[in-house]
């Protein structure tokens, strides 16, 4: 999931790659609340995962984030 997330990041959210990693947070990157709210939106339609913004903004890293995406698709429907 870390790699769809890399993908999002800069494809959709010209995040430069060269800044991502799997400790990078969110602020170091420049992204504040509002992104959140538009990954949020993002992540629900592709790849399908439905993260409320609040626990996307208790994730400290991308990883963290990843994580997320993996266990709400791995949850049974």
């Amino acid at each position: 999931m870390y790699d769809v997330l890399t993908e999002l990041l800069t494809d959709r959210f010209q995040v430069r790659p060269e800044l991502l990693s799997p400790e990078a947070t969110p602020a170091s990157l420049g992204l504040d609340s509002l992104f959140l709210v538009e990954l949020s939106l993002v992540l629900e339609k592709d790849p399908g995962c439905a993260i409320a913004v609040d626990d996307l903004t208790r994730a400290d890293t991308l990883a963290d984030i990843a994580r997320l995406m993996r266990d709400n698709l791995e949850a049974p429907a």
